[in-house]
């Protein structure tokens, strides 16, 4: 079965930031609680500050450390913060980039075992470890797509985030996410009603079966029984620190109605929340004529936090 689904939204870390510089991100391991390693990086300001800002990938089966945008453009949101990124389940910096989305060569421990909550706990256990021996005063998450629900989730988790910062992270439940991507494909209305009808197939497996071994789209079954699961208006409606929507509206990966739907629901309830929409960009930020918009919305998540 092949589907389209919230693909990788990447983020970065530049080396030069208008109030200082960033060291060279070292790779620093520890280890979970089966034994295996979990990668991270951090890249410290200079002169040394006491604000983190943690960048949390998307959905692709790649080493962060190989992103070239999240290593080269999105830590501008918060100059002079120590940067950290973390590793997915079963990878590290030796795996080679790639654009296919079912790479034959992706680990299978991280087919196996990576899922957004995994993710959390790592995040948890990393920054955790961090904060023994470095006192931050700050802490600011950003993730985009699946990366945006991931921090969504820590947030709720960890009591010492101040802002969060979630990206293209589409509504309430992942399944409505997937139909209107498949609805944005469908070349006729006969396509849409039959690829829609095998993707609920596939969904009610998910839900209704013990653990097995599989590799639909590269993710394993914990990825996506643990996406069909997540309630984000649900996560979102516990967090009361300042938290900034960004959704592009022209994304096709997600369901921006539902996007605009989710905030309309949470604004009554939660003014901490923010919520922009960039009418004419899509899901990495293009604009119609192929130039990038990312550098508008850099600006003004930069401007959003430094108004808190």
């Amino acid at each position: 079965m092949k589907t389209k689904y919230l693909p990788a939204f990447t983020l970065s870390l530049l080396s030069m930031t208008a109030f200082g510089v960033l060291q060279a991100a070292e790779q620093s391991t520890i280890k979970r609680s089966d034994g295996t390693e979990i990668h991270f990086y951090l890249s410290d300001a200079e002169p040394p500050g006491d604000v983190l800002l943690v960048l949390i990938q998307g959905s692709d089966c790649n080493s962060v450390y190989r992103n070239d945008r999240i290593n080269n453009e999105f830590s501008l949101v918060l100059p002079g913060a120590d940067v950290l990124t973390v590793e997915k389940y079963g990878i590290d910096s030796g795996l080679e980039w790639s654009d296919d989305p079912e790479r034959r060569d992706c680990p299978d421990a991280y087919i196996e075992n990576d899922s957004p909550e995994q993710r959390v706990m790592d995040y948890t256990q990393v920054i955790g470890e961090l904060r023994k021996d470095r006192e931050y005063k700050q802490t600011v998450l950003l993730g985009g797509s699946e990366g945006a629900v991931v921090a969504n989730h820590l947030t709720v988790e960890l009591d010492y985030i101040d802002a969060t910062v979630s990206i293209n992270g589409g509504g309430r439940r992942f399944i409505d996410d997937v139909l209107h991507s498949i609805a944005s494909q469908a070349l006729s209305d006969e396509e849409y009603h039959e690829s829609s009808k095998g993707f609920l197939g596939f969904y009610n497996h998910i839900l209704n079966r013990e653990p097995f071994a599989m590799n639909v789209s590269g993710h394993g079954y914990r990825w996506w029984r643990s996406m069909f699961e997540i309630d984000q208006t649900a996560l979102l409606s516990q967090i009361d620190t300042p938290v900034l929507l960004v959704q592009a509206g022209m994304d096709k990966n997600v369901s921006v109605e539902l996007a605009v739907e989710q905030a309309k629901i949470l604004s009554g309830d939660k003014p901490n929340i923010t919520f922009r929409v960039y009418e004419e960009l899509d899901h990495s930020f293009e604009k119609p004529d192929g130039t990038s918009g990312v550098e508008q919305v850099i600006e003004d998540i930069k401007l959003w936090l430094s108004r808190l």
